[in-house]
């Protein structure tokens, strides 16, 4: 059996607020104990280690990590006595003063603002701006419903912004083109902005005192590398102003509890690998994502953990969302408290079990957003679960509680409490999957879509079966839309033993039919056995309740 080294990093003579090197060699087998209270600075390299623990010594609070390092020898400017300076080489990635994140400069300043241009070519946005200091500035825009772009300008004239060639995925400017610009001097206008020019950092900090003792600034960097590690265990910690928390790519068996990250410039834990088991895990604020899968993760248990404002920090970035595995394949998603997300709540794949979360405010900055998203354009089983779970209060009109996109199929619903949302469910050309027993209360556009835009007959052999269907107003329960008329719509689904509370006369609008009656609804696809109606109840809205806190 391997001999378990223990490494200590012992308190010095410095005062406690002063920051401590990182230990910079970590042998197989070690235990790292990092002081209570103190901030060790730079990245913590665990690569290809094996059997290490990272945790804290002592009861006087985290031991906290970050990449970032302080700024000092701030200056009051001379020429606008609202903004501090202070020297600094090369410009830096992220800046936070007194713990707050501060978004780079940008103009207009409001981030539901955007502004407007008409697309000349690929290159070419025509559009009016207050100051034509633009070249090396960014151009940051909508490049659709779900999708935020970025891309430097070369330069701007005649109201033609230029920008440098780069590689948009397919996804460039629009016809007409939302967007905002930052990372220009002149754009230093407001409280809580900063700039990086002619080897000076130029800040106004929102309460307006010098930021001597308290501004962080951060190169992009990790805090820990654990990439390619094996049984590698970090716990009790804090770590804080990183571009990526913890990088977790190619591991085995990782484990992370009990760790507190705030302010990540992309995401807060990237997975990889096998085995990773991540527990009591507390995200706050991310640029981006929050805690993002590789596709070759496997076996990946994410629970009991907390997941505030991913894709919420400074203005708006793409983001995939909260919790989220694209192609990844066997993971289990339990009792997280995901809360204001830009995007997506908890997007999963093939073979996944999620049950018992919480997603309260998704979807605050894109659209065709999903509380819970998973797709199958391979349109093979997906083989999840997704139970238990409690979604309310997204927004935005394409907003789905549930979300099954791309031809989902082998999917059960079952048991979830869908409140308060745009729409409850949206099956986009789904077949094969089976709704049962969950609450769909008060949701704004309708209760279910039903939507097939393939090019064939996709959308078939559903199951609706024992679920509560409540409508407080005037809503539809059902949407049933097809490119291909109405002729496939008595396919779409089986519905059985639902119970509708408060059906609104409009129960269903069904393409080719429009707007139906629930007596014409059965007329067009079919008598559903064991019916009930009943008038409202008390809301659902506290159901289980205790099991999510």
């Amino acid at each position: 059996m391997m001999r378990r080294m223990l490494l200590l990093i012992m308190l010095s003579s410095q005062a406690s607020a002063t920051p401590l090197a990182m230990p910079t060699v970590v042998r197989d087998g070690e235990t790292v104990l990092l002081e209570c209270g103190r901030t060790y600075v730079g990245e913590l390299d665990l690569s290809n280690r094996r059997g290490v623990t990272v945790t804290t010594r002592g009861d006087c609070g985290y031991a906290a990590i970050t990449p970032a390092r302080p700024v000092s020898g701030w200056k009051n400017h001379p020429r606008d006595p609202r903004l501090w300076s202070a020297r600094l080489d090369a410009a830096p990635a992220q800046l936070e003063i007194a713990g707050q994140f501060l978004p780079l400069a940008h103009h207009p300043n409001d981030p539901g603002e955007w502004l407007k241009g008409q697309k000349l070519s690929v290159l070419q946005l025509k559009t009016n701006l207050p100051e034509s200091a633009m070249a090396g500035g960014t151009l940051v825009w909508r490049a659709a419903d779900w999708l935020i772009q970025k891309r430097m300008i070369a330069r701007y004239e005649d109201q033609i912004v230029q920008l440098a060639p780069g590689d948009d995925e397919g996804f460039g400017l629009l016809p007409e083109t939302e967007f905002y610009v930052e990372g220009k001097r002149w754009m230093l206008d407001s409280p809580g902005e900063w700039i990086h020019a002619d080897g000076w950092l130029h800040v106004w900090p929102p309460d307006g005192k010098s930021p001597e003792g308290r501004a962080w600034v951060t190169q992009r960097a990790r805090a820990i590398n654990a990439s390619g590690s094996q049984e590698v265990n970090i716990h009790h910690l804090k770590i804080f102003a990183a571009t990526l928390g913890i990088d977790g790519s190619d591991s085995r068996n990782l484990a992370i509890s009990d760790v507190d990250i705030i302010n990540s410039g992309e995401e807060a834990i990237l997975i990889g690998g096998s085995g990773a088991r991540l527990r009591g895990i507390r995200i706050s604020g991310t640029v981006q994502n929050g805690i993002r899968a590789n596709d070759d993760a496997q076996d990946v248990i994410i629970a009991d953990s907390q997941i505030e404002g991913a894709g919420m920090l400074g203005m708006p970035r793409r983001s995939k969302g909260a919790i989220v595995f694209e192609a990844a394949r066997g993971h289990v998603v339990q009792r997280n408290r995901i809360t204001n997300t830009a995007y997506i709540g908890i997007r999963v794949f093939r073979q996944a079990i999620v049950t018992d979360n919480l997603i309260d405010r998704a979807c605050l900055r894109l659209g065709d957003c999903g509380g819970i998203y998973t797709f199958a354009r391979d349109r093979q089983s997906l083989d999840t679960l997704i139970e238990r779970n409690k979604i309310m209060h997204l927004q935005g009109r394409m907003s789905h509680a549930i979300y099954l996109d791309d031809f989902a199929n082998g999917v059960t619903v079952r048991g979830n409490q869908l409140l308060h949302n745009p729409s409850g469910m949206q099956l986009h050309n789904g077949f094969g999957n089976l709704i049962a027993k969950n609450i769909f209360s008060d949701n704004v556009h309708e209760h279910i879509l039903f939507n097939e835009t393939a090019p064939f007959a996709s959308v078939r052999r559903n199951r609706i079966a024992e679920n509560q269907f409540i409508s407080r107003k005037e809503t539809p329960t059902f949407r049933l839309w097809s490119h291909h008329g109405n002729k496939n719509v008595r396919n779409f689904a089986e519905f059985e033993n639902n119970t509708y509370v408060s059906t609104p006369s409009r129960f269903a609008e069904v393409e080719g039919y429009g707007l139906l009656s629930y007596k014409a609804w059965q007329a067009v696809v079919g008598e559903e056995p064991h019916a009930r109606f009943s008038v409202p109840g008390p809301s659902p809205q506290l159901a289980g309740e205790r099991q999510n806190k």
